[in-house]
């Protein structure tokens, strides 16, 4: 029994020692088989992730040149076509009716400030009495030099009140009457006291449209000198937007082209008034002003999108904006299946496509993007 369990004993530590020298002899046979032939392995691994990705299925869409009409779209900021600064051509005391706040509103007519106009209306009251009193010497030799016009200027001179304005001076119907009346400068003191009545309408300022003060640079109460800023209006019903578009475009806008506008996703038409003729340094474009046509709440300062039809028709093709990467790259799909990006010329867009005219007829491209897309992936194209 003791030689048996010698003899396996035996036996078994001879197998595992045989096993362990196979072991040896395998690990080391692939250690050198992995160090010498490590780019072929390497090779074949890039292979098989290559198949992988091929195996990409892609929606893909054909290139197809039509005539459309030129659209371009931009946006603009609202603004005034009409804004003055109000400033005041007399001095005293400012007063008004209304706050001289910015955001009051007025109406066409109605009383913005007024300046005390107490001493200019005494001083003119003043001057017409003198001016009576020159009447009173003039008319005794009235009546015994012209005494078939002594009528006209007696009717005048009793039409004279210190709190009225002067009517109309009398016409002259002879050259004596002429030099008479002139020596004793009736006719110079009449246009003095015209000038004054004209400069006393000056203490109050009318709103010359509908509208709403957009800055205020004096307050009630303040004492203001002539030329004195006092505030500054817009008109409410002649707004008008300033769309920048880029120089290429000049030569196909025309005043009175039709203007799609947008705000807040409400469209409304609008019509071009004006062409810039300058170039703005910053941006290189070219400002269209457009006055809208429907009376929508718009206000000063905001800004709306807009939509140009040109007056003209091109040959291109419809991309969608979702196709586009870079700086104006799309993907094509070549003979076999794999992919390229090349650059595509923009002509004009729209909210969703840019129109382009170097892509020839049957061309297929990727509409859409795909994740780790390259030049030279292989694809499996699917046409929708």
């Amino acid at each position: 029994m003791k030689i048996r369990k010698i003899i396996i004993t035996v036996i078994l530590l001879l197998l595992l020692g045989l096993l362990f020298m196979v072991g040896s002899i395998s690990y080391q046979s692939g250690v050198n088989y992995g160090e010498t032939n490590a780019e072929e392995i390497r090779a074949s691994k890039i292979k098989n992730v290559s198949a992988v990705v091929s195996s990409k299925f892609v929606n893909v869409e054909m290139v197809s040149n039509q005539t459309y009409p030129v659209t371009v779209s931009g946006s603009g900021r609202v603004m005034a076509g009409t804004m003055i600064n109000v400033s005041t051509e007399v001095q005293g005391l400012l007063n008004s009716p209304i706050s001289l706040k910015k955001g009051t509103s007025f109406k066409k007519g109605d009383l913005l400030f007024s300046i005390k106009d107490t001493d200019a209306k005494l001083m003119l009251a003043a001057r017409k009495s003198n001016y009576l009193s020159q009447w009173t010497s003039v008319l005794p030799d009235l009546a015994t030099d012209h005494s078939k016009q002594y009528d006209k200027w007696y009717n005048f001179f009793n039409s004279i009140t210190v709190d009225q304005p002067l009517e109309e001076f009398p016409n002259f119907i002879t050259s004596k009457e002429k030099n008479f009346i002139i020596s004793r400068k009736l006719l110079a003191e009449y246009l003095n006291i015209k000038s004054d009545e004209y400069r006393l309408t000056k203490y109050f300022q009318v709103a010359p449209f509908n509208g709403s003060i957009v800055e205020a640079f004096i307050d009630q109460g303040a004492i203001v000198n002539p030329g004195s800023p006092v505030i500054q209006i817009i008109s409410d019903d002649e707004l008008e937007i300033e769309i920048p578009l880029a120089v290429k475009y000049m030569q196909k806008i025309k005043i009175g082209s039709s203007v799609t506008l947008i705000e807040n996703e409400i469209e409304f038409m609008g019509k071009v008034v004006r062409v810039g003729n300058f170039i703005n340094a910053n941006t290189q474009s070219v400002p269209v002003y457009v006055k809208p046509i429907n009376k929508l709440p718009l206000y000063y300062g905001m800004y709306v999108k807009a939509k140009l039809e040109l007056n003209a028709l091109e040959m291109v093709c419809k991309i969608p904006r979702t196709a586009i990467f870079g700086e104006n790259k799309i993907y094509i799909v070549d003979m076999d299946s794999t992919i390229h990006s090349t650059k595509i010329n923009i002509r004009s867009s729209d909210e969703r496509n840019y129109y382009v005219d170097n892509l020839k007829d049957s061309i297929i491209y990727l509409p859409q993007p795909i994740v780790n897309a390259k030049d030279s992936l292989k694809i499996t194209p699917i046409f929708n």
